[in-house]
């Protein structure tokens, strides 16, 4: 939206966000937006914030409350550490503003500045030298104008803490967001040192402090998030993220935060180690969660081979929705409207979505959410719905952060039967586990599925991709290109019509990303994305055998992800006794290495 003429004169109204703004009032222009051939840059002067600082229409900082930012990204991480920091390297901060505090403590002998832009560097020195002061003539400042990602790479076990003062991960900061950097930056640490980076609001940008916090999570030994408000970043609580090499150091980090502080003699406006910057129990929780979500798989057992109407089963997953109270999002997609035996219905519910096909006289359903799963209640009021008395359930964890064995100790194998008054389940006296397999066994040619055994119907792939690429999974357009063109040409499965890629999770806690759906000719592609979590959760339902390494390859490769955890299971298998349904149910898991 950016600069927009009124009654009362000319305002500015932040871009960030696409369904919510912030503006004020501006007095003057005094850097028209200039293309720099990195980003779009603007510096105008206001009567209450002073003069502001805008890249490609967002505020980075103004004069009035800078120090706020600057005082907490730098003193934080410096005061946190158990010695006084020596070196410190800040990647972006081309306004000064780190570098200032940074020099501020004598124990400083070196501080480099890398920032890739130099207009940023040149226009804020200019108007407004207030944010970098005395930096440039200080002889143990050093500045080089270049990619942080790179340089940092040359840095091995030089710094003391590094300050990651980037814009969001857009334009030049894309290479600052991802896996391989992080590792860079742990690298360059010594042990005990700290790196801090900027990442976002904590309620209107929900994707962002959590993704920084899992990619950090696997490079460092220990991670925090600093919370605290900034009057020009809109959204209240802001957050730092930091991760320390060691786990020494975030334990004593209050209390040497305070000693160092008052021995220092540093004063400072906004900073203070007596002020509590730890987030919120609710962001806490959200950051710490081990798993994305649940769902359940139904092979529900009917009595006879009628397949149910569209419009029944319709209604099948609207009171679905309501019986693990849930909201449906939108109207149920249909492979067929006649919908006969293999059809596919999909109804997207608000944290994942609902399915149903029939094979036989086995009705197959799945329940799925990232949210808490009424299990018992899903299964009782499915296997009731249909008329039926049982069903042969798979119960799983999807996106969990616990080992594999943890994982397949957490997942259950059992047969569901409606108990008298047939509201509620009765209680479950037998239970197994998937088999735990090599991937090379699943790769291997001896292998069969379970279609190619004649043992059921149809089989389904479930595959929980971890590390992926923030910019592909945060892309509607890329995740239905893959649905509907990448991964059909990999197991040679039919496409019936386009991709379906709603993002109806933006604003939500976990689910932020969207959800595709991919209806086929032998069953359906149905993934959802967290860019949370850099995660992909994705269920493949199929009649017709293919190469499970070569989908492996086309969903890992095109994602960039790093590691899978995955399930085979039998669907519509007929007249087959529990434990054969377990001993055909396998689980294995694939690093990027055994596929190539």
């Amino acid at each position: 939206m950016a600069l927009v003429k009124q009654k009362d004169g000319l305002w500015f109204y932040e871009g960030l966000y696409t369904d919510i703004t912030y503006g004020f009032k501006v007095s003057k222009v005094l850097v028209p937006e200039i293309d720099t051939g990195f980003q779009k840059l603007m510096i105008l002067e206001t009567e209450r914030l002073g003069r502001v600082l805008v890249l490609d229409g967002i505020v980075q900082l103004t004069e009035e409350d800078e120090g706020i930012y600057h005082e907490w990204i730098t003193h934080w991480p410096m005061f946190s550490l158990l010695q006084p920091p020596k070196n410190v390297l800040i990647i972006g901060g081309g306004d000064g503003g780190v570098a200032r505090e940074v020099l501020r403590h004598k124990s400083i002998k070196s501080v480099t500045m890398v920032e890739i832009d130099r207009m940023v560097i040149d226009s804020c020195r200019k108007h407004m030298p207030s944010i970098s002061e005395g930096i440039w003539d200080d002889k143990r400042f050093h500045l080089i104008v270049g990619d942080g990602a790179e340089v940092i790479k040359s840095m091995k076990g030089k710094c003391d803490v590094v300050m990651i003062d980037s814009t969001d991960p857009i334009g030049p900061a894309k290479s600052l967001f991802n896996t391989n950097f992080y590792q860079s930056v742990y690298d360059a640490l010594v042990d005990g040192g700290i790196t801090i980076h900027q990442t976002g609001s904590l309620i209107l940008q929900p994707s962002e402090c959590p993704a920084s916090w899992r990619q950090i999570e696997r490079s460092f030994d220990d991670v925090r998030v600093v919370q605290f408000t900034n009057i020009s970043y809109m959204g209240g609580p802001f957050s730092l993220t930091a991760g320390s090499k060691g786990r020494k150091v975030f334990p004593k980090a209050s209390q040497n935060s305070k000693k160092a502080f008052k021995e220092a003699g540093i004063k400072c406006n906004w900073y203070s180690p007596q002020i509590s910057a730890v987030a919120y129990p609710e962001f806490q929780r959200r950051l710490e969660q081990d798993k994305y979500g649940e769902e359940i798989v139904m092979d529900i057992e009917l009595k006879n081979k009628t397949i149910p109407s569209v419009t029944k089963v319709a209604k099948w997953s609207k009171e679905t929705c309501e019986a693990i109270k849930m909201v449906a999002f939108g109207t149920p997609m249909v492979s067929n409207k006649d919908f006969k035996e293999g059809d596919t219905l999909v109804q997207y519910i608000e944290t994942s979505a609902i399915n149903y096909r029939q094979y036989g006289t086995t009705g197959c359903a799945n329940v799925f959410t990232c949210a808490s799963l009424p299990v018992d209640d899903a299964a009782a009021y499915s296997i009731g719905y249909y008329g039926a008395s049982s069903a042969m359930c798979h119960y799983i964890l999807r996106g969990s952060f616990t080992d594999i064995r943890q994982i397949r100790q957490n997942s259950l194998i059992y047969k569901a039967d409606l108990g008298k008054g047939g509201k509620k389940l009765s209680p479950v006296n037998e239970s197994y586990k998937p088999k735990m397999v090599d991937c090379s066994k699943v790769f291997s040619k001896d292998f069969k599925l379970p279609v190619e055994e004649g043992f059921s119907s149809a089989f389904e792939l479930i595959m929980d991709v971890y590390d992926c690429d923030y910019s592909k999974i945060s892309s509607s357009e890329a995740v239905a290109k893959w649905a509907s063109s990448e991964f059909c040409k990999a197991t040679g499965l039919d496409p019936i019509g386009k991709a379906d890629a709603p993002d109806f999770g933006h604003a939500k806690k976990k689910t932020s990303g969207p959800s595709v759906t991919q209806l086929l000719k032998q069953g359906s592609n149905i993934s959802h994305y967290s860019v949370n979590w850099l995660m992909i959760v994705i269920n493949l339902v199929s009649t017709k055998p293919y190469s499970i390494r070569k989908a492996l390859v086309s969903t890992m490769k095109y994602f960039k992800g790093e590691r899978a955890v995955c399930w085979i299971i039998p669907r519509g298998a007929q007249n087959k006794t529990l434990k054969q349904i377990a001993d055909k149910t396998l689980i294995f898991e694939v690093v990027k290495k055994d596929l190539e």
